[in-house]
């Protein structure tokens, strides 16, 4: 962490933020819980993601969720932050489609010092350009109000393009059409999906993946 700053940044594990840059900016993540059948894990402390991918390309049949981290452990972070920050920015996944804003504006209402929730509304990396912005504001020494300027500022700006192996857990989880989901499924489509601005949007479709990948990099190019 750079010595001149004074605000700390916290995330959670869907940002996905490579750990060479949570350390040189000393990013804080909570992480999520996730849970492969039976087994619960810890994100990035349990299981890392090519594990996570590797079981569940050995069983797609298995039920795979997600779980928002508690209050808690969002109330612990803070606790321990205020050890040397005089405030903190929380940058997390969609609103609209996790509860981990809410668990962090719970925990923030008992924070010794004070905190500001940011919804990315959106996820992934597109979460962790987010946050990144705002912890190169904070290492510049700036105060909680400018950093929080520059973190919300950066929110229009990011988003997430994603070519999916498979509608079904998109489907499971609510954030697909079943009308989508059950074409996707009976012609073996890929989807080309957006997630922004609070939404996931069907944006395309492929039969075969690298014309997908084709069409993934060509978007995002244009959209840049």
């Amino acid at each position: 962490m750079e010595s001149n700053a004074t605000i700390a940044i916290v995330t959670d594990s869907a940002a996905s933020i490579p750990n060479e840059l949570l350390a040189r900016y000393g990013i804080r993540v909570v992480p999520f819980w996730v849970n492969l059948g039976r087994e619960a894990f810890i994100s990035g402390e349990t299981i890392e993601p090519p594990e996570f991918f590797r079981r569940v390309r050995a069983n797609p049949e298995m039920e795979v969720h997600t779980g928002v981290p508690a209050a808690a452990k969002f109330a612990e972070i803070y606790k321990s932050l205020a050890a040397w920050a005089k405030g903190i920015v929380s940058i997390h996944v969609s609103g609209k489609q996790s509860g981990t804003c809410n668990a962090a504006e719970l925990a923030a209402q008992d924070s010794p010092i004070p905190v500001v929730v940011v919804d990315t509304e959106t996820t992934a990396m597109g979460e962790g350009f987010v946050a990144l912005e705002a912890a190169r504001a904070a290492s510049e020494g700036n105060p909680l109000d400018h950093v929080v300027a520059r973190t919300k500022a950066a929110v229009p700006n990011a988003g997430v393009f994603a070519l999916l192996e498979s509608v079904s857990y998109a489907l499971k989880g609510g954030r697909l059409s079943s009308t989508a989901g059950k074409v996707g499924s009976l012609l073996k489509i890929q989807p080309l999906v957006r997630v922004q601005n609070n939404k996931v949007s069907l944006i395309g479709q492929a039969r075969r993946r690298s014309k997908g990948l084709e069409a993934l990099v060509e978007r995002t190019v244009d959209e840049a």
